[in-house]
């Protein structure tokens, strides 16, 4: 942001910015074992071996997608596992319907606990009493936007934002620009060179930000991405202590 320009809006990446999973693979390992059961139930015996494969291949094909801007949402994460699962063991129609919905069901808030990065909250509320208009920019995995709203209210942080574009609704990624102008858009539409976005993804959030004008800060508090990935950011912080006089407020 050049010296002299006021500060007028702040975007927050999701993941690993404002929430992430407790350590261990949580989420992988709630899904696994939600689907395993109805499985068992089938009478079928444990599917694990198969399950895990048919979940990380999954994965594999979101990463393809999200680097190529292509959607892959859970939805179609767990169409893939539960078409593997069947043909693996020949299961009918209502059991993959089962393992479908016992997938969707772990990213529910009130079930899936994730957990608030440190410092969030108090963040959020400076930057409101600065007049700072806030609005998330995230893309989204394997739990829709709608349950990841629901985390944030569980928390009492979804007031604070007043405006978001998740990839499952808008249709594109980060670094995609139109995913940042979809936020901005929300918040009155203020010039890029007056707001700041905060995320932990070089190649997506710092990146994106910068190539639409925006002051991007690298949030390294859970996750410290690979130099490899992509520039730096304007700044880089270890905790939310720091945001606020890396964005330039007392």
């Amino acid at each position: 942001m050049a010296e002299g320009t006021a500060l007028e809006a702040v975007t927050f990446d999701y993941w690993n910015t404002l929430c992430c999973e407790p350590p261990g693979g949580y989420l992988r390992g709630r899904r696994l074992e939600a689907m395993g059961r109805v499985i068992r139930d089938a009478g079928v015996g444990d599917a694990g071996v198969v399950l895990a494969a048919a979940y990380d291949a999954a994965w594999l094909e979101y990463v393809s997608s999200w680097e190529a801007n292509v959607q892959y949402t859970g939805r179609h994460a767990a169409r893939r596992i539960a078409e593997a699962v069947h043909r693996h063991y020949g299961l009918g129609n209502g059991v993959r319907e089962q393992i479908f919905d016992a997938f969707a069901s772990v990213s529910r808030a009130g079930t899936a606990e994730l957990v608030v990065v440190d410092g969030v909250a108090d963040a959020l509320a400076s930057l409101g009493r600065h007049g700072i208009s806030l609005a998330i920019v995230c893309d989204v995995g394997f739990t829709p936007s709608s349950e990841l709203r629901l985390h944030l209210e569980r928390y009492g942080l979804l007031g604070y934002f007043d405006a978001w574009a998740f990839s499952d609704e808008v249709g594109v990624y980060k670094p995609d620009k139109r995913i940042f102008e979809h936020a901005l858009a929300g918040l009155g539409s203020p010039e890029p060179a007056r707001c700041a976005h905060v995320g932990d993804r070089r190649r997506t959030d710092i990146a994106g930000a910068q190539a639409l004008g925006m002051r991007a800060v690298r949030l390294a508090a859970v996750f410290d991405d690979d130099p490899d990935q992509g520039p730096p950011g304007d700044a880089v912080v270890t905790s939310y202590e720091e945001l606020l006089p890396a964005l330039g407020l007392a």
